[in-house]
């Protein structure tokens, strides 16, 4: 599914629009990795959300999987399949927000590539914004008895 945005990705109707239309809430035990990590961070809260906090990416340590998990910085192929592969994850059933570039179809490079990536650690694309610069992801973790008989 794509959708126009043209009010940038932290203006708060809506993001918060978004945030609620993937069932995201006030509530929702939600994680923000990445270099802009803080910023999200401190958004969230200031608008209500409660259960909000930063995880380094990486392996590191333990991680309670998330019922959301917002990438905050712009992700190419190799750094979204590094956070994929290594973590913090999203619990079945939850949502993960990234941005990337968007896709140069003169070299024959389209967002199957990306969407590719996520169908194989488990994520089903729900939304695809494009913007100006990019394009904002939404994939929701796919249950695993799913993604067997599929």
């Amino acid at each position: 599914m794509t959708q126009e945005y043209s009010t940038g990705l932290l203006s708060s109707d809506p993001l918060l629009s978004l945030l609620e239309g993937v069932r995201v809430g006030k509530s929702s035990l939600i994680r923000v990795t990445g270099p802009s990590g803080l910023s999200a961070l401190l958004w969230l809260c200031r608008h209500g959300f409660e259960r909000v906090g930063y995880v380094k990416p990486g392996s590191g340590g333990p991680h309670e999987e998330a019922d959301a998990l917002i990438i905050a910085h712009t992700c190419d192929e190799p750094a979204l399949a590094r956070l994929l592969a290594t973590g913090p994850h999203v619990r079945e059933g939850g949502v993960l927000f990234f941005r990337s570039h968007l896709p140069n179809t003169d070299e024959g490079l389209g967002p199957d590539l990306i969407h590719g990536l996520l169908q194989l650690h488990g994520y089903v694309v729900e939304k695809c914004m494009h913007g100006s610069h990019r394009e904002l992801h939404v994939a929701r973790r796919a249950p695993r008895q799913w993604l067997r008989a599929a």
